[in-house]
């Protein structure tokens, strides 16, 4: 990883774990106590102990976990940041901004989120459970998840031809192409004649590589003869709609099937997400019943009428 991409990630890193110290940590803090604790940081009345920070720490996605224990001073990093963000915090509750209506709107939003996000992990911890024969069931009626196609892996060399172009020019073309087989059948290097002659700017500075495509990617002509081709065959020119080309396969991959222990693990995931939704859509259900809702959406659509009318006329 380059040095800056490395830097961009741990700053947004930064900033999504800061943003999860404000909910969790500025929100969650308590009052000191006479109470013996590990206590990691005070900012005033406010402290945060050793525990609260490990278990905020669990609660993380786990790609940042990760990051954590690959790069240990992110921690004092985000020790750091509570403490920047709860000493602004304090300020702002010296100057009663804790008691503007606006403000408080906000809070409440945050709340409500924090609240959502714990009551569904108590009401669905261990109500969720995925069995080996669910498992297997899925696997069996979803294996196109988990097949790879045919693949090949070739180079090519494409002696464009322009559109409406007369025979003599297709004719021209073709001539040079069969011109560099002639080329590489004497030993000459594919690669090299690829950055000279190739008019195909998306592969020619790679030496004609096109990587790895599967059926369905290429024109029908050129897909025909690569598949066609063994590794280390050479086609004739083959025609196209946009010249002539020939193709070189350097490497070819059978279809190929999963087993059902390799992907085990994420049909699990898949199974318990599922289940997760579908009682959270019952659980949903249940509460409307119970506390009555208004949704007005024909609002929206006057906004959007309201955007459409602003915009200049063309």
């Amino acid at each position: 990883m380059k040095p800056g991409n490395s830097c961009s990630f741990t700053i947004k890193m930064f900033l999504a774990l800061a943003g999860f110290f404000l909910i969790f940590g500025l929100y969650g803090s308590t009052f000191a106590s006479e109470k013996k604790e590990n206590i990691l940081a005070q900012v005033g009345p406010y402290k945060l102990t050793l525990e609260k920070f490990e278990n905020q720490i669990q609660s993380l996605p786990p790609q940042l976990q990760m990051a954590l224990l690959r790069n240990p001073h992110l921690k004092e990093q985000f020790l750091d940041r509570w403490v920047d963000i709860t000493l602004i915090a304090q300020e702002a509750r010296d100057r009663k901004l804790d008691q503007d209506p606006e403000v408080q709107a906000k809070i409440e939003d945050i709340m409500n989120a924090v609240l959502a996000q714990e009551f569904l992990h108590r009401e669905m911890d261990g109500k969720v459970r995925i069995t080996d024969d669910e498992i297997e069931t899925y696997y069996k009626g979803h294996k196109d998840e988990f097949t790879s196609p045919e693949s090949v892996k070739a180079s090519h060399i494409l002696l464009k031809v322009p559109k409406g172009a007369d025979d003599k020019a297709w004719e021209e073309a073709e001539s040079k192409a069969e011109d560099i087989k002639k080329k590489l059948e004497n030993g000459e290097d594919f690669a090299k004649l690829a950055k000279k002659y190739s008019d195909d700017p998306g592969s020619r500075d790679k030496g004609g590589d096109l990587g790895f495509f599967t059926r369905g990617r290429m024109v029908p002509e050129f897909e025909s003869a690569a598949f066609s081709l063994k590794p280390g065959e050479l086609s004739d020119p083959v025609k196209t709609e946009s010249g002539y080309h020939i193709i070189e396969v350097k490497e070819k991959k059978a279809a190929s099937t999963k087993t059902l222990q390799a992907v085990q693990a994420q049909i699990r995931q898949t199974l318990q997400k599922e289940k997760q939704q579908q009682l959270q859509d019952e659980l949903i259900k249940k509460l409307k019943v119970k506390y009555p809702v208004k949704v007005n959406k024909d609002l929206l659509a006057g906004d959007k009428s309201q955007e459409d009318a602003a915009q200049p006329k063309k």
